[in-house]
């Protein structure tokens, strides 16, 4: 049986960056943007880019 459910995912090589650095110990800190944090440092998804926290 075919799934109905259609692949939602996009930006492959944003998400395999993303599963790096989760497995290097970063975590999700808000899913509305997209925002994760690994001690002090904060990286944020805004518009398909991964931005470091010294652009804010």
């Amino acid at each position: 049986m075919e799934s109905l459910q259609q692949e939602q995912r996009y930006l492959p090589e944003l998400r395999a960056h993303i599963d790096k650095l989760l497995a290097k110990g970063w975590v999700i800190a808000e899913r509305s943007p997209l925002t994760l944090q690994s001690g002090r440092k904060t990286y944020m998804v805004v518009h398909g880019m991964l931005i470091g926290d010294n652009a804010f």
